[in-house]
């Protein structure tokens, strides 16, 4: 996506002065001369061929979240107890491109501040290879096409909520790594994945708890992969991961996608191994006048413990047209989790209301957010939580 974004800077710098043309593509200095940054998507290099790019970027996030749940400090449930948040920040620095005349390309995304996945500075670290015309390969840590909210975004930045649905984080919402070949046709409107890896994408913090079982990156054993396959069809060319959440073009032209995925997943794990079979199911649209929605639902089948998880979301927006440098919007999600646990089911229905402010699109944006969440049947006790959060997001 890194690559796409630097070819279409090349595209626009095409022919825009003396330099550009007298450059040659063989030398660092012709390199250094097509220098360009664009607002959101970083500084570009090309080569004049624009077959070889390298783009530096990042973003930056600061927020501030009040929440009130019946959980007190001891963690006792059914009394009141008030948390709030110190403010929080974020940052990533990333670079991406493509090198030997676009047969390869690369990506690398760090955060500084050691909030990747598994608490560490990794977030993304792959290297892809154009195996023939509309088939790609890529190694390395990814995000292995796991649903439609997970997959959203390279940097993660591309939503119209704060957070993503408890579903999402419950069956998806992991990078892992492993190698993934992926293809498209019909001008790129149908995509087509298949990946395997040796650590498996599902969050599983609320089963894991659940169920007394802890796992540490979701690793499996040397042996046992996990596999994912799936597919998405759409009215424009990309798949889940080139989608954004909201129609804030308004271009008149309405857009869908919708796709499926399943992932077969042994998790090796203390004191319980785990084989898992999840489906995932999502659909999106844009109307092109301001409205967007997208759904989600995923089934996961644990076949040692024979119990049967679900949950999914219904998203829905409305954007405002643009009045001098903002662009205002409202959105409202409502989602649930049920997980089978010894026979009892424990669900975590959500819901999340927000007011949008976009100054440039995603790239900068102010966020406000209230959200509502109840756990049931948890300890004989219902636990329900609500908070109000604001985030700022800069991408550059």
């Amino acid at each position: 996506m890194v690559a796409a974004q630097s070819n279409q800077s090349l595209q626009q710098l095409e022919g825009e002065g003396p330099a550009l043309a007298q450059a040659s593509g063989s030398s660092l200095s012709a390199f250094l001369n097509t220098a360009r940054y664009d607002f959101g998507r970083g500084l570009t290099f090309s080569s004049q061929d624009g077959e070889n790019t390298m783009t530096v970027g990042g973003q930056v996030q600061a927020g501030y979240t009040w929440t009130d749940f019946n959980l007190d400090q001891n963690g006792v449930v059914g009394a009141d107890y008030t948390f709030a948040s110190a403010f929080s920040s974020d940052a990533r620095l990333r670079v991406g491109g493509s090198v030997m005349d676009g047969k390869a390309s690369y990506f690398v995304q760090m955060n500084p501040s050691g909030g990747g996945q598994d608490n560490d500075n990794l977030v993304d670290a792959w290297i892809g290879w154009n195996v023939a015309d509309g088939i790609n390969l890529r190694v390395g840590r990814q995000k292995m096409r796991s649903g439609l909210s997970a997959d959203t975004s390279a940097n993660d930045t591309d939503f119209e909520t704060i957070s993503r649905s408890s579903a999402t984080n419950e069956f998806a919402n992991r990078r892992a790594t492993g190698a993934m070949l992926e293809g498209a046709a019909m001008e790129g409107r149908l995509n087509w994945h298949l990946g395997v890896a040796n650590s498996g994408t599902a969050g599983n913090s609320a089963s894991q708890i659940l169920r007394g079982v802890v796992v540490a990156g979701q690793g499996n054993d040397d042996t046992d992969l996990m596999v994912t396959a799936g597919l998405s069809f759409g009215s424009h060319a990309g798949n889940s991961e080139d989608w954004s959440e909201g129609d804030l073009a308004r271009s008149g032209e309405s857009q869908w996608i919708a796709g499926a995925t399943v992932t077969l997943d042994r998790r090796a794990t203390d004191p319980v191994d785990q084989d898992n079979e999840t489906a995932n199911i999502f659909g999106g649209f844009k109307s092109g006048s301001g409205f967007a929605g997208q759904v989600e639902y995923w089934n996961r089948n644990q076949e040692d413990t024979d119990a049967t998880d679900y949950g999914g979301y219904v998203q829905l927006s409305y954007t405002m047209a643009k009045s001098d440098s903002m662009q205002p919007g409202f959105v409202a999600r409502f989602g649930t989790v049920n997980l089978d646990q010894v026979g009892e089911n424990i669900e975590g229905p959500e819901l999340i209301l927000g007011v949008n402010a976009y100054f440039a699109d995603h790239d900068l944006k102010w966020q406000l957010q209230y959200a509502s969440g109840t756990v049931e049947n948890f300890a004989a006790e219902d636990i329900e939580s609500s908070s109000i959060s604001l985030l700022c997001t800069v991408v550059f």
